[in-house]
């Protein structure tokens, strides 16, 4: 049996307010399951990746470094052919 001392009767973790949380933590645990106490999350490749894209609402950074690196090198080129073109005469100066 264990001692009186070390046994949880409370969860203990501060909450909004600054007090400590009065519920009863989860069985083997030191928390309550609103504060850490139900999951540790997953643990498999398999897992992380369900999260993962669980997680994903649209997509829209999905690969975002690999995009804006090929667009750079766009915006570059483009830079190039119009500097070409304005120094042979093809590209009309403002105003």
């Amino acid at each position: 049996m264990k001692e009186p001392a070390k046994v949880n009767k409370i969860c203990g973790a501060k909450t909004r307010t600054g007090n400590p949380c009065a519920k009863f933590p989860i069985a083997g645990k030191r928390r309550c399951r609103l504060h850490g106490g139900l999951s540790t999350g997953p643990r498999t490749e398999e897992g992380k990746k369900k999260i993962a894209g669980a997680q994903l609402k649209h997509g829209r950074y999905v690969n975002y470094r690999a995009r804006r690196k090929q667009e750079m090198c766009y915006f570059s080129e483009i830079k190039r052919v119009v500097a070409e073109a304005k120094a042979a005469g093809i590209w009309p100066e403002p105003g």
